[in-house]
């Protein structure tokens, strides 16, 4: 099966119907933003107006010159003239160069706040979303979709209000020297306008496709990026390969598709705007030669020039349409992510409350990540302050689901978790996570240097602190023996550091926050034997007085915890301390008597079967 079949799956159920109506709320949900700069955009609208009068004087005093120098030899008007024009000029550059300033300003101040609330509310997601959303896609909205509606903010506010008032200024001077030539002028704009959104509207879905293909293939090569040495070890460079080609195809294909109609169109307003100058030409020469001449050569030019000018802000009007394409589908997509419920949110009644004991219980608790489908099956049992938790149990059984349940990562189908008496759903999230130290098997380092890895929890903490943890972790020496010691960058993901060693530096930075509660997800998995036993001893000073639970595979490392508890299929099968578990026929025994009397292997993964 190709690889990037899923994607192209996705592609096909691609739905491009109700654009108008998506267009119509991604407007609305821009304009929110736009309340803190009304001041701006009133700037931007005064401009544009003295900017359209600008704009109008030019091809006015070319008629003036034409008329009154050329046909009656008034040079002694040319200076004047020629001065005016120059002016005009002039000040029409700076007045857009405002209206360019001011409308970037602004722009950057809206996807600025964009951005963050975007930001944040992915900051927010419960751990649900990210086990179904692939990070690439997310990347890609935060970048190319606002990139897009960054296009839009910057430029239509000034071009719509620049057309409009255009359109007005030139219509009056037109119809003020001749009402029949004026309307004859802008007869072509009817026309431009319909064959503009005819583009529009038969592009706007094949842009939203493509920005949604592109979403999915960022996904898909940030997903090979970070995989690289698997496609290596399985050869399956070329299979990769071919399926970023595939769903690249569909990419430029749906391009091409809109390009053509694009390409379909974009003749039409320009022979129309052709045609229509010939007809002021023709119609207008007539009323020059005709013996009342009612209508003199410059005005004739004007006319003709006016209509040719008509058209810049038409034009413009129609590349906005353009950009608003690709901004309103980049909106929706932005919206798409914030507005995905979050699962674990702050009760109306949750406190800022302390965790001074560190009691915790388990109170017939159910949990599941698909409906119908429980990891955890009423799960119960209590650990006492200070005591030291060691969970054992095969591929599957429920142990990290269980220990994430604890700092809230997801909230329980049934029943209750309870920490000194109160529900973990009446703590605030923050109070309650930042009381719980947890050292994930899956090791993130950040670029950065080390010392503000390990300070991540706690980033005012001094050098002596970080340095004091890192004893603790047994990762001190090493850093010393560095060339920059604690000031040595990390490198993307702690790619220049051992599993061993990220991990140490991992159990620094938890121990560094002082949490009241610690959770180890089979945090010595990474280190050897000989290293286990050098920090064993500092990682249980550093638990004292802390209630601690461990995964771990290795007896050696649970084997001294105060409770041992067997957990199969989602059950707690056996809970209480190696000597009474030894005591009987236990799971435990077996294994424990498998690792260390060297009876079957295989019995170490048949946690549960007799």
């Amino acid at each position: 099966m190709s690889v990037a079949k899923p994607i192209l799956e996705y592609i096909d159920t691609i739905k491009v119907g109700a654009e108008i109506v998506h267009s119509s709320n991604a407007f609305k949900r821009l304009l929110k933003y736009h309340k803190s700069y009304v001041h701006l955009f009133i700037a931007v609208g005064a401009l544009s107006l003295l900017g359209s009068y600008l704009f109008a004087l030019e091809p006015l005093y070319t008629a003036q010159i034409i008329d009154l120098l050329i046909s009656k030899g008034n040079y002694q008007l040319l200076p004047d003239l020629l001065s005016k024009i120059v002016l005009a000029i002039i000040a029409y550059g700076i007045t857009n160069f405002a209206i360019t300033y001011i409308q970037g300003y602004a722009s950057q101040s809206m996807i600025k706040k964009i951005r963050s609330d975007y930001y944040s509310s992915l900051q927010n997601k419960s751990s649900n979303f990210y086990d179904s959303t692939a990070v690439g896609d997310l990347v890609s909205r935060a970048t190319m979709d606002l990139m897009a509606v960054d296009m839009f903010l910057r430029t239509w506010i000034g071009t719509m209000t620049t057309a409009i008032f255009t359109v007005v200024i030139v219509f009056q001077v037109m119809y003020s020297i001749s009402p029949i030539m004026s309307l004859i002028t802008i007869l072509h704009m009817p026309p431009i306008f319909y064959f503009a959104a005819r583009v529009w509207i038969k592009t706007m879905p094949l842009f939203r496709k493509m920005q949604r293909i592109l979403g999915k293939l960022g996904a898909y090569v940030q997903q090979n990026i970070l995989g690289m040495k698997v496609v290596r070890i399985f050869q399956r460079e070329d299979e990769m390969l071919n399926g970023f080609v595939q769903v690249e195809n569909v990419y430029v294909d749906t391009a091409i598709t809109a390009g053509k109609i694009q390409s379909k169109y974009s003749p039409v307003p320009q022979a129309i705007l052709t045609l229509g100058v010939t007809i002021i030409y023709v119609y207008g020469g007539n009323l020059i030669v005709s013996p009342q001449s009612i209508l003199t050569i410059g005005e004739l030019i004007l006319f003709g020039r006016y209509m040719v000018r008509l058209s810049f802000p038409l034009r413009n009007l129609s590349q906005l349409s353009g950009a608003w394409v690709n901004a309103s589908a980049g909106i929706e997509r932005i919206y798409e992510i914030m507005e995905v419920p979050v699962d674990v949110r702050d009760r109306p009644d949750a406190e800022n409350a302390a965790i001074n004991k560190g009691e915790v219980e388990f109170r017939n608790v159910t949990f599941g990540y698909v409906k119908d489908r429980p990891v955890l099956k009423n799960v119960s049992f209590k650990v006492n302050p200070g005591e030291n938790i060691a969970i054992l149990g095969a591929t599957g059984s429920g142990k990290t689901s269980l220990v994430f349940l604890i700092p809230r990562f997801y909230d329980v189908d049934s029943g209750s978790i309870v920490i000194d008496g109160r529900d973990v759903r009446n703590y605030i999230l923050s109070s309650l996570r930042k009381q719980i130290g947890l050292v994930l098997q899956d090791l993130f380092i950040f670029t950065g240097t080390l010392k503000d890895n390990i300070a991540f929890g706690k980033p005012d903490a001094s050098l002596d602190e970080v340095m004091s943890v890192a004893k603790i972790a047994k990762i001190h020496d090493f850093i010393e023996s560095l060339p920059e010691g604690y000031n040595t960058m990390a490198g993307e993901r702690g790619v220049t550091l051992s599993g061993g060693q990220r991990q140490r530096l991992t159990i620094a930075r938890v121990l560094l926050a002082n949490p009241k509660i610690l959770i180890f997800d089979d945090a010595l998995s990474f280190v050897d034997a000989r290293t286990e036993q050098e920090i064993q001893g500092a990682i249980e000073e550093a638990m004292k007085g802390r209630t601690t639970f461990i995964i771990a595979q290795r007896l050696s490392t649970i084997k001294n915890a105060d409770k041992i508890m067997i957990l199969d299929n989602g059950e707690v099968v056996e809970f209480g301390t190696h000597d009474e578990l030894m005591a009987k026929e236990t799971i435990y025994k077996r294994i424990y008597e498998t690792q260390f009397l060297e009876k079957a292997p295989e019995e170490i993964l048949k946690v549960g079967v007799k």
